[in-house]
C-alpha cells in the first residue's frame, strides 16, 4: 500500500486529475443507479399497496351497502383504524369514493356520503382547505363539488380571489354544484376579473345543471366591469326581457366594454327604443362602439337614424366611413348612396357626402 501511494505521488498532475474525476463519476454512477433502483422498488411497493387498499375498500363498500346485518358504525371505525395510516391512504379512498358516487344513485349515494364522513375523509379535506397548498385546496374543492357537500362559506370565499387560476376555477365549480337556489351568489364577493373561459364555464353549467336561473339584473351595478358584461350576455341568453330598462341604463355606463355589450344585446333583442339613446351617445363613443351602433341601425333602424350620424364620422375615421357605406347600401330605396360615394375614393368624397347629407336632412 505504501509503495502504491509513493508511486501515486510520482504520477504526473494530469493523471492524478483523471483518476480523481474517474472516481467521482464512478461514485456518481453508483448513486444514480442506486437511486433509480430505490425509486423503482418504492413505486412497485406503492402500487402493490394501492391495489391492496382499493380491493379492501371495494369489498368494504359492497358489504356496507348491501349487508343490513352489520354494525355500520363499528365497521367504519375498524376499517379506519386498520387501513388509514397515511395521507396517501386518505387520497386513495377519496378517489374511490368519487368513483362510487358517480356510478351509484339514490339511497346508495347517501350511504357513500356516510362512508365519506365516517372514515374521516371530510375532516381530511377540511384540513387541506385550511392549511394545504393550492393544489391540495383544489383537490378538496373538486371532491366537495363532485359530492355536492357544502362547507362553511368563509373557507371558500377567499379562494375566489386566489391568483391561481386553477383554484379560482374549482371554487366557481364548487358554488355551481353545491347551491341549487342561488348558484351565482359568489359573484357578489368576486373582486377580480371574470375571464371569458370562466364566463363560458358558468353559462354551460347553468344550462346543464338543475338550478334556479337568477335574475342577472342583480349584477348590473357590480363594480367589476367583466361581471356586468357577463350579466348583460346572460340576460340575452336566458331571455330576461323584463330587464330591458336596465340594459338601456347600461348605455350610459362608464366602461366602454359594458356599453359595447349593451349595444350588442339590445340589437339582438331588437329593442328599437334603444336607438335614440345610441344615436345621442354616438359623437362621444369610441370607434368600436360607433361601429356597433352603425350595425345596430342596420338591423333595427332606418336610414334617417343612420343619416343623423353622418356629421359625427370624421374624415380620418376611414373604417367607419366604409362601414357607413356598406350599411347605407341596405337602404338603396331611400338614398342613392352608391352614386354619391365611390368605395375607392371614399376618404376624398366623404366631406362632400357629409355636406349633401346635412343639407338633405334639413331640407335644403
Amino acid at each position: 500500500m505504501l509503495i502504491a501511494l509513493l508511486e501515486l505521488e510520482e504520477w504526473p498532475f494530469i493523471l492524478k486529475v483523471n483518476l480523481l474525476l474517474s472516481l467521482f463519476f464512478l461514485m456518481l454512477t453508483i448513486l444514480f443507479v442506486g437511486l433509480v433502483l430505490y425509486l423503482r422498488i418504492q413505486k412497485n411497493f406503492k402500487e402493490a399497496h394501492r391495489k391492496k387498499l382499493e380491493s379492501k375498500f371495494i369489498d368494504f363498500v359492497n358489504t356496507f351497502l348491501f349487508d343490513d346485518s352489520i354494525n355500520k358504525s363499528k365497521e367504519l371505525a375498524d376499517f379506519k383504524y386498520k387501513n388509514l395510516k397515511s395521507s396517501y391512504d386518505h387520497k386513495l379512498l377519496i378517489k374511490q369514493v368519487l368513483i362510487f358516487d358517480e356510478n351509484l344513485k339514490g339511497e346508495s349515494t347517501a350511504l357513500i356520503k356516510e362512508i365519506f364522513y365516517g372514515l374521516g375523509l371530510f375532516d381530511f379535506l377540511i384540513k387541506d382547505l385550511n392549511n394545504g397548498k393550492w393544489f391540495n385546496k383544489a383537490r378538496a374543492l373538486f371532491a366537495f363539488s363532485k359530492l355536492g357537500i357544502a362547507v362553511p362559506d368563509h373557507l371558500i370565499m377567499p379562494l375566489l380571489q386566489s391568483p391561481r387560476v386553477e383554484l379560482k376555477h374549482h371554487a366557481i365549480l364548487y358554488f355551481l354544484n353545491t347551491s341549487k337556489t342561488d348558484p351565482l351568489m359568489f359573484l357578489d364577493n368576486l373582486e377580480d376579473r371574470l375571464t371569458l373561459w370562466q364566463q363560458v364555464l358558468i353559462e354551460n353549467s347553468l344550462k346543464s345543471f338543475e338550478v334556479e336561473i337568477p335574475d342577472f339584473a342583480r349584477w348590473l351595478k357590480h363594480k367589476e366591469d367583466s361581471i356586468v358584461v357577463f350579466s348583460i350576455k346572460m340576460i340575452l341568453s336566458f331571455n330576461q326581457f323584463q330587464n330591458i330598462p336596465f340594459l338601456l341604463d347600461c348605455l350610459d355606463h362608464t366602461s366602454e366594454s359594458v356599453r359595447h355589450q349593451a349595444i350588442q344585446v339590445l340589437q339582438a333583442m331588437e329593442v328599437s327604443e334603444a336607438l335614440q339613446l345610441m344615436v345621442a351617445h354616438f359623437p362621444e363613443e369610441t370607434a368600436a362602439n360607433k361601429r356597433s351602433i352603425l350595425y345596430a341601425i342596420s338591423k333595427i333602424g332606418t336610414y334617417k337614424d343612420l343619416q343623423k350620424l353622418v356629421p359625427f364620422i370624421h374624415k380620418e375615421e376611414e373604417n367607419l366611413q366604409i362601414d357607413f357605406y356598406k350599411i347605407s347600401g341596405l337602404f338603396d330605396d331611400e338614398i342613392p348612396v352608391k352614386k354619391l360615394l365611390n368605395i375607392e375614393t371614399i376618404t376624398k368624397d366623404w366631406e362632400d357626402f357629409q355636406e349633401y347629407s346635412i343639407n338633405s336632412s334639413i331640407g335644403a
